[in-house]
This record gives structure tokens, C-alpha cells and sequence, in this order.
């Protein structure tokens, strides 16, 4: 489906901006899209409902965004059209990062100086969650490569809440230096990256935002070992720096696979939509 025929279809419609304390109605088989303005950061999302209500909720996130002239990068909401392949109702967020006055692809939800946007993207998902009246333990964060990022760095601050990952960046220092030079420029006023990381531990590390909020949420994280970056530097970035959970069994598990041709691509749409599945479902027989 291209953006074009979504635009022009009557199944989309748009609310406008919303407020905390205002509310969210299902709109069943409806593409509701509106933008959630929290403190100084206003976030564009999308949500989708099934027909019947499910009680779950997936929220996902975008990874690597590709520019186009004239395509506002607000507007791109990845995955949409599988939507009648999840068990749940889908909440989609875009990156505020991302603007139509920059070209940047790729922004981990750092938002602009003064404007640090993940908080922000957080409370988007926990005010739709309550509106629909999903609890925090049927409501599953998900993305890949950056989208993983957000969806860790969002479910650490929804505790109860469940998380699946795949490819994802645990420490976005540690990605692809050019984006991660841009991001710590653009984003925290002309620093580097090390300076960053050494300033906003928590911003720039899942693991340590972890930390910061004093839980792991449940994880499942789907990582490909023929993956350079991601067996390289991200999982022992994990593993490095994950908090010890004394007397308590660890909830965050890394499954490994193996795929040369696919490296850092994520999983195609059947095995992503299987594994969503098995989560929401084994969350709904909790």
C-alpha cells in the first residue's frame, strides 16, 4: 500500500494534536493518526484497531528511515501494512528526531538540544495503553537496528511492560560512525560522540538506562551472530554494562541465529509476526 493510497482511503483518519488528559477512542479497523505533544517534544504516531478489542497492544518503532524529497519523515510509519498480521492492536511512533528540516535517517529518538525525545515517545504509548485499558504486561515494545533502541529505552520506562528486539543497537555510540557523529552534533549542540556518551550514559545506552530506572524489562532479543556490529559491538555492550540482578533471574534473553546473506536486515514479515504473536499470547495467559 503506498503512502499515497493510505492519504486517500477512507480507513485513515486524522485527530490532530493531543494533550495528556485527553483521550483515545478505538476506532476499529481505522488508521488513526495524531500527534502526541508532551512537555516540549510533540510525537507522531499512528494506531491501528482490530475489529474486535484484544486487550494487547504492539508499539513499534521505526529503524533507518530513507529520505525522499518532498516525504516528511513524520509520516513514515514502517511496518504499517502488517497490521493484519499481529494478534494485538498497533500503535506505531515516529521519530521526532526527524524533520523536514534536516536530512538525518537514523536519530534514536534524541530529539533536538533541549528537546531530548524519548521520555516524550514513552508517554505517547502509556497514554494510548491506558485509553485502550491494555495493563503494562500486555503491551509489547517492538523494533529493529534503531527501532530496537527506542523500544528498549521506551519499555524501561513502562515497568511490567515486555519488549522484542531484533538487530538492535543496545549502545548507539557504538553504530555506524557517520550517523552516530550526526546525532551527537545535531542533538546535543556540536558534541562528540564520546563526550555524549560520557554526559548522558543513560541517553546513549540501554543497558544504562536500565539502570537509571532500576528494571529490565522482559526481552526478547532476536540477534544475528553473522551480524559485524551487532555480535561485535553490541551484544558485549549488553553484556558489558547490563546491571546485576541479584537473587533475581535474569528476563532479558538474547536468541541467537545465524544468516550471512541478511546481516543487519531484520527478520522477514512471517518470523517478526511469529515471534510478536507468541509474546502477546503468552502475555494474554498470564
Amino acid at each position: 500500500m503506498s503512502e499515497a493510497a493510505l492519504s486517500e482511503e477512507p480507513q485513515f483518519e486524522r485527530l490532530g494534536t493531543l494533550l495528556p488528559g485527553d483521550r483515545i477512542e478505538r476506532r476499529p479497523g481505522l488508521f488513526q493518526r495524531f500527534d502526541f505533544h508532551a512537555g516540549t517534544v510533540t510525537v507522531p504516531a499512528l494506531l491501528w484497531s482490530r475489529d474486535q478489542p484484544t486487550g494487547r497492544l504492539v508499539i513499534a518503532f521505526n529503524g533507518a528511515v530513507r529520505r525522499t524529497p518532498g516525504k516528511d519523515p513524520q509520516e513514515i510509519f514502517q511496518r504499517r501494512t502488517w497490521v493484519d498480521d499481529f494478534d494485538a492492536d498497533v500503535l506505531f511512533i515516529s521519530d521526532p528526531t526527524l524533520r523536514t528540516d534536516n536530512q538525518i535517517s537514523i536519530g534514536w529518538g534524541q530529539g533536538a538540544p533541549g528537546r531530548f525525545a524519548l521520555p516524550a515517545m514513552a508517554q505517547t504509548a502509556r497514554f494510548v495503553a491506558e485509553c485502550l485499558e491494555v495493563p503494562s504486561a500486555a503491551r509489547l515494545y517492538f523494533g529493529t537496528s534503531a527501532g530496537g533502541f527506542q523500544a528498549l529505552q521506551t519499555a524501561a520506562r513502562d515497568e511490567g511492560s515486555r519488549a522484542l528486539v531484533n538487530n538492535p543497537q543496545i549502545d548507539w555510540t557504538k553504530y555506524i560512525p557517520v550517523y552516530v557523529t550526526t546525532i551527537a552534533r545535531q542533538s546535543y549542540e556540536g558534541a562528540t560522540p564520546e563526550e555524549t556518551a560520557e554526559n548522558f550514559p543513560d541517553r546513549t545506552s540501554t543497558a544504562q538506562a536500565f539502570a537509571e530506572f532500576g528494571h529490565i524489562p522482559r526481552t526478547r532479543c532476536l540477534l544475528n551472530a553473522a551480524s559485524e556490529n551487532d555480535a561485535l559491538a553490541q551484544l558485549p555492550a549488553l553484556v558489558d554494562a547490563l546491571p546485576a540482578q541479584s537473587g533475581e533471574r535474569s528476563c532479558f534473553d538474547v536468541s541467537l541465529y545465524s544468516d550471512v546473506r541478511g546481516g543487519h536486515n531484520p527478520l522477514s514479515k512471517a518470523a517478526t509476526a511469529a515471534a510478536v504473536n507468541a509474546i502477546v499470547s503468552e502475555a494474554a495467559d498470564e
